[in-house]
């Protein structure tokens, strides 16, 4: 179990503590990996990869206090959520996933971390908010074009905010590039300024695009497109930021989709059965790999022979 692990999380996020929000999804984290082995499928923690369509490897982590799972193939992925849209299963009625996720921020909750600073009065109120990835990926996947361009419109009517996970040399070339006095500190609540702006540009890889929408708010994405969908969330926030310019609402899409099981969400906050949620998504997802059996093969390389001749190097 590595969601829950001391050793696993001290060398991803160092000293910042987790949440305790996220403590109920310990028990969906041991469940899951207990039922996933009659399947004889891999798993992997809050990692991205490009398997073949017959996946090998599902990965897991968490995303607005939720336990989310998918496989480690791109059109698979996305093609869960389409799927958890249309899903007419009768089952699963639509919940109300937003006011949940609203409510976290109500209670202030909602970080992934603990211990964020709330004396947030001194700070003015700005109209946007730049919500940055983690230097681990800023500077590979964000795109500073962007920045610069987002930084010329809104003038000082903008707060870019650092993830926690920010090193003082990269928050020092923030601070050269774009004003010190627009670049917030690591350490306070994003989601107090998140609740004060109109308009939010984050990315693929957070949880702000869920939340943003939630609050009604304008979103917008700052990746690099050719990158853009090894973001950790891409299979969710691809729709929510494709709902601010194509024709349905976000929010109704959040609670449809989150509501089925083949969107391999799970809290048990909100779903009303998340262990049958849980089998229902394993069968689903499982059904949704065997139809590529046969199609493409994975193994060695071949090599050509002197006459031409392939000839696997596996006997």
């Amino acid at each position: 179990m590595e969601m829950f692990n001391e050793k696993v999380a001290k060398e991803r996020i160092g000293d910042l503590k987790k949440n305790k929000v996220l403590n109920v999804l310990e028990q969906v984290e041991k469940l899951y990996l207990k039922k996933i082995r009659k399947f004889r499928t891999e798993t992997s923690y809050d990692v991205t990869a490009q398997e073949l369509p017959r996946f090998k490897t599902l990965n897991y982590t968490e995303y607005a206090t939720c336990f989310i799972t998918e496989p480690l193939n791109l059109e698979m992925r996305v093609r869960q959520m389409e799927h958890a849209f249309k899903d007419d299963d009768k089952n699963y009625e639509t919940l109300d996933w937003c006011g949940y996720f609203a409510e976290n921020i109500n209670k202030k909750i909602a970080n992934k971390y603990e211990d964020r600073d709330q004396e947030l009065s001194k700070y003015k109120d700005v109209d946007n908010l730049v919500v940055l990835a983690g230097s681990n990926k800023l500077k590979e996947r964000t795109c500073l074009n962007k920045l610069k361009a987002i930084s010329d419109k809104h003038g000082d009517n903008l707060y870019f905010k650092p993830h926690p996970v920010t090193t003082h040399a990269i928050i020092g070339e923030m601070k050269d590039m774009f004003g010190e006095h627009r670049i917030l500190p690591r350490e306070v609540d994003v989601y107090y300024f998140l609740g004060k702006a109109t308009k939010v540009y984050t990315t693929h890889m957070s949880e702000t695009a869920l939340y943003g929408t939630v609050l009604d708010k304008e979103i917008e994405p700052t990746d690099v497109y050719h990158k853009v969908h090894q973001g950790s969330f891409y299979h969710i926030n691809k729709f929510l930021f494709e709902s601010q310019i194509f024709d349905y609402d976000g929010k109704e899409w959040v609670n449809k989709v989150f509501s089925s099981p083949k969107s391999g969400i799970i809290n048990p906050n909100v779903d009303t059965n998340w262990k049958k949620k849980l089998d229902d998504y394993f069968s689903y997802i499982h059904d949704e790999r065997e139809r590529y059996a046969g199609w493409y093969v994975e193994g060695k390389p071949v090599k050509k022979t002197v006459d031409g001749k392939l000839i696997s190097k596996k006997k």
